[in-house]
């Protein structure tokens, strides 16, 4: 007992307490400590909420709603889970964005890592928020489940198979709360790849100096996060005490209704951008193939991006146009598609493929 004490003493003194930062580590470096919090808040809360949900299209709906309302504390755990996977997103995004802007993408296997992460997540998301059964979870798997028929020969059985039908039906369901609990599991290991990696790397530095002058990370910038947290603590429980349910679709509160299609089928905030870039490209199958591409370029970073790009005035505004337009493409997403917010949104998915795939190459060559 005594020696395992001993080593886990020593690993949280190599990996926490006296792990070597560089000295130029600003505040943005404490979004990725954050992201770990809110997976633990996600994963104590999923699992209390699994004790109550039934994964039934009959009784899916009314599980949660009687959870709410009847289990005490019900209704903190259940807005806890639902806000966390938005506060999830925000702080991954942020942390996307440092990276893209301080060159961490540079070191190879943090970045792929980050990256598979977030594909985890997004898919752990979609899963999560199909599990209500409401309307507009029913209508999301509907259409996110057809994006697979597009895939030549296999297409149409893969889809059928996925359902476990001919349509989005209680199997489907069933299939989703396996795959949401067994993702949460995966997700857990991935971030602890992603740590060892990382840990294993460094971290890379906020200016363009030695990345060889480091300190512990504790006091200084252990003292950053626990600020950074306490704040992040205050915005996550104004959002759960008051505004509940300010990320979520007035639609999802009614039960689904395969009958009646919503005339407006909007995801989630955080995947508002890659909607919009789906939904401006004429057609379906093409509209598919770029918004992959608009994440698989974010793989393609390290190898035509070698050099970190100057920290000037320059990148710096082009950085936050590229920053400005996502949050337009977002924007873009829950607008009607009509003709001007469709010619809006095209001009912003060629900035963003433009900065990515262009001007970072460009900028990085200076």
């Amino acid at each position: 007992m005594r020696e395992f004490l001993k080593k886990k003493t020593n690993f949280i003194n190599l990996h926490l307490l006296r792990y070597p930062a560089p000295k130029s580590l600003n505040y943005f470096w404490v979004f990725g400590s954050l992201a770990g919090m809110m997976l633990v808040v996600q994963i104590i809360t999923g699992l209390l909420l699994s004790i109550f949900y039934k994964p039934s299209i009959w009784d899916a709906f009314n599980s949660i709603e009687l959870f709410v309302r009847q289990v005490q504390l019900g209704w903190l755990i259940r807005y806890a889970h639902a806000n966390g996977a938005s506060f999830f997103f925000l702080v991954i995004y942020i942390h996307i964005g440092k990276a893209i802007y301080y060159g961490g993408y540079k070191k190879k296997k943090v970045w792929f890592s980050g990256l598979g992460l977030y594909l985890l997540l997004m898919a752990e998301a979609f899963t999560g928020y199909v599990l209500p059964w409401g309307q507009m979870s029913f209508w999301a798997a509907m259409v996110i489940t057809n994006f697979f028929s597009i895939i030549p020969l296999i297409g149409k059985p893969l889809t059928n198979f996925i359902w476990g039908g001919f349509s989005v039906c209680e199997t489907t369901l069933k299939r989703f709360f396996t795959i949401h609990f067994l993702l949460g599991l995966f997700l857990t290991v991935i971030v602890l790849i992603h740590l060892i990696v990382l840990h294993d790397k460094g971290s890379s530095s906020s200016k363009n100096d030695n990345v060889n002058w480091k300190v512990n990370f504790t006091p200084i910038f252990g003292d950053e996060t626990w600020l950074a947290l306490t704040i992040l603590l205050f915005f996550f429980s104004y959002i759960i005490y008051f505004e509940p349910e300010k990320f979520m679709d007035p639609i999802n509160s009614v039960p689904a209704n395969p009958l009646d299609t919503p005339p407006h089928i909007v995801p989630e905030w955080y995947f508002l951008p890659l909607y919009t870039i789906l939904r401006v490209t004429p057609s379906k199958t093409n509209g598919i193939i770029l918004m992959g591409m608009a994440i698989i370029i974010l793989f393609t970073l390290p190898f035509h991006s070698s050099k970190e790009p100057k920290k000037n005035i320059t990148w710096t505004i082009l950085f936050l146009t590229f920053v400005l337009n996502v949050i337009f493409l977002a924007y873009l997403g829950q607008c009607p598609a009509e003709s001007l917010y469709i010619t809006l949104g095209r001009y912003s998915a060629t900035y963003y493929f433009l900065f990515l795939g262009v001007i970072m190459p460009f900028m990085s060559t200076k």
